[in-house]
């Protein structure tokens, strides 16, 4: 009787759960939580929800009570077995009373409720359990397979609610699972009905089970088997018009790719040929063919190889490359948005784009690039579609941006020649994909494509050439000239300048040409004035041909009165006379009187100063200083005004950015998505910037860091016109030196610096001295985390004239030795931040020389190496040769393992020199490098460069003056002589400048040496006598000779009449350097004449002037 009163309460209290007034719900909930929890209120809360009589709200409302029931520890266990039988025959009728009509959530709570016992019955773990749930099982399977519709629907909704609320119970039944998936979908397939809401929903379900079958190795091959029908539905479900349903079968093939994905290799053919199908398919939506090109990306990610053993990524290639062959959208001008659309979300050709970056990022590079090249020659050549040879245009682009190492001589050749085919193609939609393309090229194949400067410069050339008298005088630039003007910039100032000097020309007369007003619009005009100053900037002194017509054109535009729409104008021949300075400084300094006048009168006229006016301030100040003086106090104003203004802009920019750092983080996300950069994009001198950053308008306010930079140049060329102001100015700068500008960062420590140097020669050491304790710590942080290279090297510049200025006081601060000896250790390790990786293969040492990157690198290995016998001569010589010790060991033991080839590569060189350099600062603890200086000498001795012969010279000059025994000169003859010997056989290229400088280090060891034979050595240098481009080597060869003639009169016997004539004329003509010489060539002349009277009489008389020294 009581049970049944529970009973009947336990229903009441379901049915007030239900009531309108939540005080009611709350009260009955807890009374049911906590009053009646006992065996037999469960199988009632089971009854009500298995009765189908009751109202569905008060079904959900027991399916939540006994949710929460079950999934409490023992409460199914203390069921007793009639009380258990008893809620398992209502749960059973509940899950088979489910209809169609039921809604949703109450389908949920049955079927969680029927997962959650049949997760406890498998616990329990008997046959009569087992039993119970085959029988829910076989239900799902019955329904599912039925030849009704809502039936198959039913049952595949619950076959997916089983996976998602019960994961653990139906682990154990997927073998089960697959077989219900599998029938139902092979009944569907003949029924030609695969995509409808039932396969839909069991294809959810089988999504939701992938990742079950990691922890069950023994079932996978029954996932495999799957596939086949999974890229079916894929395929049945792409065509279907609601979006969400149509992408159902891609999520599937992420799914398992993301957790088995070796099951998906074995039939990868089988993936690709229908994802190639899918992509491609133009009636499919944008959509769904996204969702196949991304799907196509991850095969390719995870399985590139094994897509090449199929022999299929030339079918791979050529999809992605008809996706990129449509018609570009046009911008304003009607010119063509080359894949323009990759900013926006996921479009089929942004995937594509991205999609052979990847490919190319994640193959070997030279394999793939000329496997491009294969499938795109015909493309290229091909006359019938000009969009095909667009779209092959913007394949070979993409795939420059995607290497990520350097492309081998022959395909960058076939890359190059590719664009110069389509920049003369006869289409102007293809030429200017081809500018497009090259635009990427140079950018992205750095290093290796300054090698390539004969071949790309002159492609600048035929673009100026190709400029219709329509598109010079267009009164706004389009994309596709600043594109090629910002290209031949950022290329020209990749190159070194000995590469771009045979096509300055070629260049010049273009840039020229579109400098003339009567033919060129104002916009053309300032692109070809910033591309003349770069090219003046790179060039230098080669400039000089061309600095009267530049003049000419640009002093006139800096001299007027612009209207506002040519401002920007005259802001560029600002820039370019700022370049001119630098090019020839007698010419430049004729004009600098007016061109300070000019100044002087802009100043006076503008609201704000403009960019490049504080360049041309500081170079005027090399020029006119007086000028300037004059007129100081107005202009430093406006340096120090730019200055602090420029601070408190950034300080504006830092709390903003704080702000708003999620969207930044979004930026970055979104530029990650965005198509990647390339393997090379450094191109040194402090410049990374990039095509597309750099198209767009100049602005006309100067930059703070340009204000920072003219005031160092004031420091250095006005130091007293600057003193009165440093304080102030040291104020002002002192705030940069934490900017998050790097060129800002750097500026200001040089101001900095410049201001120490005048402060210590103005008698204030301790205010310098104090300058120095700031900056030292933050200089050297500078160096280790600056991304520039140009900056680097200047903060070592800095630390430098702080050793020089200072000497050991520079580094009394706490760690400043360890601070420097660490960043040089980090410098030759190439561990800083600015440097990478370039090898010390003959690759490398060639783009050395064409590479302004590369060669910047090396400037920052040099700066390093300029630093360290600074740093030597601060400290005790034993102190320095244990720091010297600590930073060359490794390199030194690899020198001593190594015999002599005669193939000095730039590194190499490099280290030679810095352990020459670091003799001194050693003193005598230098002869235990003495090996290492000697096998320096005989290996660059062999080189052919002549300034490798020239630093053997060099050093073992310094080796022989050094030596500080007869042992260790010895020693040093020993080892180096014969190389030098070699060096003057008639058959050697030695030049004869060079001879010179070898035979009189050959007299000068046969001076020191006894065991070198004067046999051999001396024919050698009387070969090379009289000397007529080096009398230097007088220096060494006449005490030489006499020593000898004192010490061994026979040897020097067959050669006496040479002597004398040698002698003679050399006395004759003032050709002996110095009087110590000349007074022992007289010497000699003079005891030779007392034992050769009557030779000496016979050759004197030729030389009367120099006979009458001899008494």
């Amino acid at each position: 009787m009581a049970d049944e009163e529970n009973r009947t309460q336990v229903v009441r209290l379901l049915g007030d759960m239900m009531n309108a007034h939540s005080d009611v719900v709350r009260q009955s909930t807890e009374e049911l939580t906590s009053l009646y929890t006992d065996p037999d209120s469960t199988v009632q809360v089971c009854m009500v929800l298995g009765n189908v009589g009751k109202l569905p709200a008060m079904r959900k409302c027991a399916g939540h009570i006994l949710k929460n029931r079950l999934g409490q520890p023992d409460v199914w266990k203390n069921l007793l077995p009639n009380q258990q039988k008893e809620a398992q025959d209502a749960l059973l009728g509940a899950f088979k009373s489910l209809t169609m009509n039921d809604d949703e959530n109450l389908q949920l709570t049955v079927v969680r409720n029927v997962g959650l016992v049949m997760g406890l019955l498998l616990d329990a773990g008997n046959a009569e359990a087992a039993a119970w749930n085959d029988l829910i099982i076989d239900h799902v399977e019955e329904l599912c397979v039925s030849s009704d519709k809502l039936s198959q629907l039913l049952g595949a909704i619950c076959f997916k609610l089983l996976v998602k609320t019960s994961p653990d119970m139906f682990e154990k039944y997927l073998v089960r699972a697959k077989n219900i998936f599998v029938r139902t979908l092979e009944l569907a397939k003949e029924q030609g009905e695969l995509a409808t809401p039932a396969t839909e929903h069991l294809l959810s379900g089988w999504h939701m089970a992938i990742p079950l079958f990691s922890r069950r190795p023994c079932d996978q091959e029954e996932l495999a088997a799957t596939l086949p029908l999974i890229m079916q539905m894929t395929h049945a479900f792409a065509y279907q018009p609601n979006p969400k349903r149509s992408c159902r079968g891609f999520d599937v093939l992420a799914k398992l790719n993301k957790h088995l994905p070796e099951l998906m290799w074995p039939q990868l053919k089988l993936v690709l040929d229908e994802l190639f199908l899918l992509a491609s398919d133009t009636n499919l939506g944008d959509e769904i063919r996204v969702q196949a090109i991304m799907a196509l990306r991850n095969c390719v990610r995870s399985k590139r190889r094994h897509i090449i053993r199929l022999k299929m990524m030339d079918k791979l290639l050529m999809t992605l490359y008809r996706l990129m062959a449509i018609k570009p959208a046009l911008d304003a001008d009607g010119e063509e948005l080359y894949l323009g659309d990759t900013q926006e979300a996921q479009s089929p050709l942004s995937e594509a784009a991205q999609t052979v970056i990847l490919v190319a990022a994640e193959s070997d590079t030279n394999r793939v690039a000329l496997r491009a090249l294969r499938l795109m020659q015909p493309q290229l050549e091909q006359q019938q579609s000009a969009v095909h040879r667009v779209a092959a245009q913007l394949f070979l682009a993409l795939m420059a941006k995607g290497f990520t190492d350097l492309l081998a001589d022959a395909p960058l050749r076939s890359f190059i020649s590719a664009v110069e085919t389509g920049i003369r193609d006869v289409e102007p939609m293809v030429r200017r994909s081809a500018h497009f393309a090259l635009s990427i090229m140079a950018e992205n194949l750095q290093p290796e494509i300054t090698v390539m400067a004969p071949k790309v410069l002159p492609l600048f050339c035929e673009f100026f050439d190709q400029m219709t008298p329509e598109q010079r005088i267009a009164d706004h630039e389009t994309e596709s000239q600043t594109r090629m003007f910002c290209t031949l910039e950022i290329y020209c100032e990749s190159l070194r300048r000995e590469a771009l000097q045979p096509h300055l020309g070629e260049l010049m007369k273009r840039l020229m040409g579109a400098l003339q007003p009567d033919n060129n619009s104002i916009s053309l005009r300032q692109l070809a004035l910033s591309a003349v100053a770069s090219l003046g900037k790179i060039s230098k002194d080669l400039f000089r041909p061309h600095f009267d017509e530049v003049l000419a054109i640009t002093l006139p535009l800096v001299r007027e009165k612009p209207p506002e729409e040519r401002m920007l104008l005259r802001t560029q021949a600002i820039q370019v006379v700022n370049m001119l300075s630098n090019v020839d400084s007698e010419k430049f300094a004729e004009n600098a009187p007016v061109l300070m006048d000019s100044y002087l009168e802009m100043m006076e006229h503008m609201s704000s100063t403009q960019v490049f006016m504080f360049d041309m301030l500081a170079m005027l100040s090399n020029y006119v200083p007086e000028q300037i003086r004059v007129n100081f106090s107005f202009l430093i104003v406006g340096v120090l005004a730019a200055i602090k203004d420029g601070k408190d802009s950034d300080d504006e920019k830092d709390e903003d950015g704080f702000d708003a750092e999620t969207d930044a983080d979004a930026s970055v996300c979104a530029e990650e998505d965005s198509i990647g950069d390339g393997h090379g994009d450094q191109t040194g001198e402090g410049n990374t910037r990039s095509i597309t950053s750099s198209i767009g308008s100049l602005g006309t306010s100067a930059a703070p860091d340009e204000a920072l930079l003219c005031l160092k140049t004031l420091a250095i060329n006005m130091p007293d016109t600057v003193m009165p102001y440093i304080s102030e100015a040291t104020r002002c700068v002192s705030s940069y030196t934490d900017s998050q500008n790097e060129l800002g960062k750097r500026a200001a420590f040089e101001v900095l610096t410049e201001f120490a140097i005048l402060l210590y020669r103005k008698g204030d050491r301790n205010e310098a001295k104090c300058q120095l304790n700031e900056l030292m710590p933050d200089l050297v942080d500078f160096v280790e985390t600056a991304k520039e290279t140009a900056n680097v090297v200047a903060a070592m510049n800095c630390i430098t004239q702080f050793l020089k200025l200072f000497g050991s006081e520079a580094l009394e601060g706490e760690g400043f030795a360890d601070m420097i000896i660490n960043i040089v250790r980090k410098t030759l390790r190439r561990k800083l931040n600015c440097q990478f990786d370039i090898g010390q293969d003959t690759k490398m040492s060639v783009l050395q020389q064409w590479s302004q990157a590369l060669h910047s690198e090396i400037q920052v290995m040099e700066a390093a190496g300029e630093m360290l016998p600074v740093f030597g001569q601060s400290m005790r010589r034993r102190q320095f040769a244990g720091h010297f010790h600590s930073i060359s060991n490794r390199f030194l033991k690899s020198l001593r393992q190594c015999e002599p080839t005669g193939q000095i590569t730039p590194h190499l060189y490099f280290l030679y020199k810095l352990v020459y350099r670091c003799m001194e600062p050693l003193g005598v603890i230098a002869e235990q490098y003495y090996d290492v200086l000697c096998y320096s000498v005989v290996d660059c001795m062999m080189d052919n460069k002549p300034h490798v012969i020239q630093f053997a010279i060099n050093l073992i000059n310094w080796m022989l003056t050094h030596a500080h025994d007869k042992e260790n000169m010895e020693t040093i003859i020993t080892a180096t002589s014969q190389v030098f010997i070699d060096a003057l056989n008639a058959n050697s290229p030695l030049a004869n400048e060079k001879r010179e400088q070898v035979a009189a280090i050959l007299a000068r060891m046969m001076m020191n040496c006894e065991t070198l034979s004067t046999e051999q050595v001396l024919p050698l240098v009387y070969e090379n006598l009289p000397f007529s481009h080096n009398f230097d080597a007088y220096i060494q060869v006449v005490p030489a000779l006499r020593k000898l003639y004192q010490q061994k009169p026979a040897v020097l016997e067959p050669h006496l009449s040479q002597t004398l004539k040698v002698l003679l004329e050399s006395l004759e003509k003032h050709q002996l350097p110095n009087e110590d010489t000349r007074q022992t060539a007289i010497e000699l002349l003079a005891l030779i004449k007392v034992d050769q009277t009557s030779l000496y009489d016979d050759i004197g008389q030729q030389f009367p002037g120099a006979s009458a020294l001899i008494t």
